[in-house]
């Protein structure tokens, strides 16, 4: 369980580190922005490299939820529309805070591929079943679970990769997930 106190440094040192970068912000600014005095702030947080950690583990977490949500669902269709959903909402929420660990925090790159690998190794897992739980009930036709899961994930990287690199955002994740899916399930001959 957090604090208020907690949650506010670390909501306020997310806004400054997205704003002007992890190496650029200092604990004064964060105390200075959130009105809370450096004392209470290292009370909470030895230094800064820790407030980072935080944030990141928070978005671990929703890794977590993430697959959780996945393995929830029974229906193989809503399955990967949960997925999809959930997964294109966690990237629009992380990106600033994976993209700062990744370019200043020393060390950074490697924890994110590490949770990542292990993350993406599950979320295809889960996918893959869903395939093959779809397929078992008459819902999919026969293909390799594993190959298809591997490009449901392709198609929610590149929706959400081009949607950061053009700045043109989808108009939200399920919106997003209903496209994909479509095109994915559908494909695009005329039947």
């Amino acid at each position: 369980m957090t604090s208020k106190t907690y949650d506010t440094i670390l909501q306020v040192a997310r806004r400054l580190f997205a704003r002007q970068g992890y190496t650029a912000t200092s604990v004064r600014q964060i105390a200075e922005e959130t009105g809370i005095g450096k004392a209470t702030i290292y009370h909470h947080f030895p230094d800064k490299q820790a407030i980072i950690t935080a944030l990141f583990k928070h978005n671990l977490g929703r890794m977590d939820e993430v697959l959780t949500l996945m393995r929830a669902e029974p229906e193989p269709r809503r399955r990967l529309r949960t997925a999809i959903e959930a997964s294109l909402a966690f990237l629009v929420e992380s990106t600033d805070i994976l993209q700062i660990v990744r370019r200043e925090v020393p060390g950074g790159r490697a924890q994110i591929q590490s949770a990542m690998a292990s993350f993406f190794k599950s979320y295809l897992g889960a996918l893959a079943e869903a395939l093959r739980q779809g397929q078992d009930q008459g819902i999919f036709r026969p293909m390799d679970p594993a190959a298809g899961a591997r490009v449901l994930l392709t198609m929610v990287q590149g929706t959400y990769a081009m949607s950061y690199l053009t700045g043109q955002r989808f108009p939200s994740p399920e919106a997003a997930a209903e496209t994909l899916l479509d095109v994915f399930l559908h494909g695009i001959e005329k039947r």
